[in-house]
C-alpha cells in the first residue's frame, strides 16, 4: 500500500462520463470507471472517495494501486454479484472512503475491475496542491472567509442596479456599488463537469470543494449507488478548515436553505432536490462543518409532516450511511429521527444549542448585545420574498395594481433584509476565535432573473450590494479577513437595452391599448416601439428613499431589460404588482387551487395579468417556461484585510481555482505573486 495514502478509522462516473477515465477498447466489464476523474486536484490531506464501479455478468473483483503501491478498498465484497451493497442493480461498486494524500504533485490512481468475462483497467491522474507553502514576501494569513454570492447575477445586473442606485451624468456614474469598491477585479468560467451551462449546485461546490460536479449534484461525483446519499464525497471548505483549524461555518441565504446554493457548502448528496435529508445532515454533520448560523427560508423541511405546510417526507430523507461512509468520514453513528418524516428538526436544533428565530424583529433582538453562540434563523416556509416585496410591506405602500401585501400571502410578514441576516451572522462568527467561513447569499437575482422580472431583480441585486457593504465593514473590524463576490453563472441573459422614450412617459406607456395580437413581423407593437435606444436611452433617474430603495421602479424614463436566454412571455415593460408563485413553497401555496393561486398569482411569467396586454416576444426555449442559466463568464471582486489576498483573484481563472487561492490565503499567507493554484514551487 502507498505509504502516502492516508485512511481515517478504516477506511462511477455515469456512463457518459466515462470516458474521464482511460479504459481499455471491447474490455469486460462495461462502463466501468474510476473517481476522481481525470485532472481532479485536492489539497494536501483533503479527503475524498474513490470509487471503481460498472457493468458485467458478476460475479465482481476489484483492485485498486495508487503510484503503483496496491491499496486497501473499505467497501465492496470480493467475488460476490452484491459487491459494495449499495451499487444500482445492474452495477457493481468498491470504493474507499475518506481517502486522503500527504504529498503534493501528479498521482496516478489505477484500479482493474473484474467479472466473469474478463477485467477492465481505468486509471485516472489527480493533482496534490500544498496550501500551506509560504512564498517569498508574505505570511499574513486570511484568518476569516466570506463568499458573497450573488446568483445568476453577471456584469448586467451590476450595471443596473448601479443605475437605478446612482443614476449617470453626462457620461459618469454618480456613485459605485458596494462591490464596485474592492480592489480585485476578475473573470470566472462558470462550467460543470457535464456541462458548459452549470445549475447552482456544482456552480457553488467548485468554490467549496475545488471539484466539479455534474448539474443538481452537491459535493459528490456521480455514481450508480441506490440513494443519493452514498455518492462518493469530497470535502468541503469548511469541513477542512474546521478539521484543521477549528472554523465555524455560517450560511446566510434568501432561497429556501435546503436550496443548491447553501447546501452545496455542507451538505453531500447526488440529488439537490431531497430537501428532508439535505436539511438533516446541516445538524447531524454539524461537529465535522463547524456549523454555527443558519438564516434563510424553508421552514416547511423542519416542521414534522403532520403540521400544517410541512414538506417533510420519508422519501426525501436522509438515510442510514454505510458503515464505512461513517468511519471514513469521521461521522456519528445514526442520530434519532434522522431521516423520519415526523422529525421535528426546529426543537433538535434547539437541543443542540442553537437560538431560533423566525421573524425580523426576533433576529435583531438576537444579534444585539451578546450575540448567542448558534443561530438557527427561519424567516418563510420555502423561498423568502424579494427585496421590493419585502420593502413594500415595511412602508405601508402597495405595489400598483396590488390588493394585498405579497409577504403576507406568503404568510411571512416580518422578514428581515439580506444586510440584517448578514449582520446577525457576523455577530454570532465574531465570536469563534479560530476564526470562520461565512456564505451569504442573493438568491433571488437568479429566480427573478429566470421568470424575467427585471424590477425585482435589480431590487435583488440592490439588497445583496447592501450586505456587501455590511461584510466591509467587519472585514475592517475584525482584520484578517477575505471578501469574495461572485456568482455560480449568469441568469437569463440579462441585458440593458434602454430607456422608456415614449412621449407621455409611464403614464402613456400604462394607457396604450393591448399589443397581445401584434404577432405580424411587419407590424411593430406600440410598446416595442417605447424602447429608446442609443441616444433615445439617455439618463434614468430613480428617486432613492432613505431605505436604500426606489420610491418606485417605473418612472418615466425607466430603464428598459432585454432577456437573452428567455422563454415564451408578454412584456408591458411595467412593474409586476405580485411575483410569480415561488416553486419552493409547500404545496399548499402552489398551483391554481393554492393559496397564492386563489389570490391571482401567476405561474409562469407568461401568465402574468399585468403583461397580458403588452406584446408576445417568442423565447428562443423548447419547452421552457422561464429563462435559463448561460455560460457567460461571471465577474469577482476582492476584497481583503490584514493581507493582499485580493490580488489572487486579478484576472480569468476557472470557478475550481477559487477554492484553490482561497485556502492557499487562509493556510499559507499572502504571497500575491503566487496566482496560479497549480503552482506550488
Amino acid at each position: 500500500m502507498n505509504p502516502n495514502l492516508q485512511i481515517r478509522r478504516a477506511g462511477a462516473l455515469l456512463v457518459l462520463l466515462s470516458a474521464l477515465g482511460a479504459a481499455q477498447a471491447m474490455a469486460a466489464p462495461t462502463g466501468a470507471a474510476l473517481l476522481p476523474p481525470d485532472g481532479a486536484r485536492f489539497l494536501v490531506n483533503q479527503r475524498f472517495d474513490i470509487r471503481i464501479e460498472g457493468q458485467g455478468s458478476g460475479p465482481f473483483s476489484a483492485r485498486l494501486w495508487v503510484d503503483g503501491h496496491r491499496a486497501t478498498l473499505t467497501s465492496g465484497a470480493q467475488g460476490t454479484v452484491t459487491t459494495d451493497g449499495i451499487s444500482s442493480p445492474g452495477w457493481a461498486g468498491f470504493n474507499l472512503r475518506g481517502a486522503h494524500l500527504e504529498h503534493k504533485g501528479q498521482h496516478t490512481l489505477t484500479a482493474e475491475l473484474t467479472d466473469g468475462s474478463g477485467t477492465t483497467t481505468v486509471t485516472s491522474h489527480i493533482q496534490i496542491i500544498d496550501p500551506f507553502f509560504q512564498g517569498m514576501g508574505g505570511r499574513h494569513r486570511t484568518r476569516n472567509i466570506v463568499i458573497m454570492l450573488g446568483d445568476g447575477m453577471g456584469i448586467a445586473h451590476r450595471t443596473a442596479a448601479r443605475i437605478v442606485r446612482y443614476g449617470v451624468t453626462a457620461g459618469n456614474p454618480n456613485g459605485r456599488l458596494e462591490m464596485d469598491q474592492f480592489p480585485g477585479t476578475g473573470l470566472v468560467s462558470t462550467h460543470s463537469l457535464n456541462s458548459i451551462i452549470t445549475d447552482s449546485a456544482p456552480g457553488m461546490a467548485c468554490y467549496s470543494t475545488g471539484n466539479h460536479f455534474i448539474n443538481s449534484q452537491e459535493g459528490v461525483y456521480p455514481a450508480h449507488v441506490t440513494n443519493s446519499f452514498f455518492a462518493p464525497r469530497v470535502e468541503y471548505m469548511a469541513e477542512y478548515l474546521h478539521r484543521v483549524k477549528g472554523t465555524a461555518l455560517g450560511l446566510v441565504t434568501t432561497a429556501d436553505v435546503e436550496d443548491a446554493t447553501p447546501a452545496a457548502n455542507a451538505v453531500h448528496t447526488a440529488n439537490r432536490n431531497n430537501g428532508t435529508g439535505v436539511v438533516d445532515q446541516y445538524l447531524d454533520e454539524r461537529k465535522s462543518t463547524g456549523l454555527r448560523v443558519l438564516l434563510g427560508g424553508g421552514r416547511r423541511w423542519f416542521l414534522p409532516s403532520t403540521t400544517l405546510y410541512s414538506s417533510r417526507t420519508a422519501g426525501t430523507g436522509y438515510p442510514a450511511l454505510p458503515a464505512d461512509v461513517l468511519a471514513g468520514w469521521d461521522l456519528p453513528a445514526t442520530p434519532a429521527g434522522q431521516g423520519s418524516a415526523n422529525r421535528d428538526l426546529i426543537a433538535d436544533f434547539k437541543s443542540a444549542g442553537f437560538a431560533y428565530v423566525d421573524n425580523s424583529t426576533d433576529l435583531k433582538a438576537a444579534a444585539a448585545g451578546h450575540a448567542p453562540d448558534k443561530l438557527l434563523g427561519l424567516f418563510g416556509y420555502g423561498n423568502m420574498n424579494v427585496a421590493l416585496d419585502k420593502v413594500a410591506k415595511r412602508r405601508g405602500i402597495l405595489p400598483p395594481g396590488a390588493s394585498t401585501f405579497a409577504v403576507d400571502d406568503y404568510k411571512a410578514p416580518d422578514q428581515p433584509m439580506l444586510d440584517e441576516m448578514a449582520e446577525a451572522a457576523f455577530h454570532v462568527l465574531s465570536r469563534n476565535h479560530e476564526g470562520f467561513v461565512l456564505m451569504i447569499e442573493g438568491a433571488h437575482i437568479d429566480k427573478q432573473s429566470h421568470l424575467m422580472d427585471a424590477d425585482r431583480a435589480i431590487g435583488e441585486t440592490l439588497e445583496f450590494d447592501r450586505a456587501v457593504g455590511v461584510a466591509r465593514k467587519w472585514a475592517d473590524r475584525l482584520g484578517d479577513t477575505t471578501v469574495l463576490v461572485l456568482a455560480d453563472h449568469e441568469c437569463s441573459g440579462f441585458s440593458l437595452i434602454g430607456a422608456l422614450s415614449l412621449n407621455g412617459g409611464i403614464a402613456a406607456l400604462k394607457n396604450l391599448p393591448s399589443d397581445s395580437a401584434s404577432l405580424d413581423p411587419g407590424v411593430v407593437p406600440a410598446r416595442q416601439n417605447a424602447v429608446g435606444t442609443y441616444d433615445f436611452a439617455g439618463f434614468p433617474s430613480y428617486q432613492i428613499l432613505n431605505d436604500g430603495y426606489p420610491a418606485t421602479m417605473d418612472i418615466d424614463n425607466k430603464m428598459l431589460i432585454g432577456f437573452g436566454a428567455n422563454s415564451d412571455r408578454y412584456e408591458s415593460w411595467l412593474s409586476k404588482p405580485t411575483p410569480v408563485i415561488d416553486s419552493l413553497l409547500p404545496g399548499q401555496f402552489k398551483g391554481a387551487g393554492g393559496l397564492l393561486g386563489a389570490k391571482g398569482y401567476a405561474t409562469i411569467p407568461e401568465l402574468r395579468d399585468i403583461d397580458r396586454n403588452g406584446f408576445f416576444v417568442r423565447g428562443q426555449l423548447n419547452g421552457e417556461g422561464q429563462a435559463v442559466h448561460t455560460a457567460a463568464d461571471i465577474p469577482v471582486s476582492a476584497y481583503s484585510t490584514g493581507n493582499r489576498a485580493w490580488a489572487r483573484f486579478v484576472g480569468v481563472q476557472k470557478n475550481t481555482d477559487v477554492f484553490f487561492k482561497l485556502m492557499k490565503a487562509a493556510l499559507g499567507g499572502d504571497h500575491p505573486a503566487d496566482n496560479d493554484p497549480d503552482d506550488d514551487d
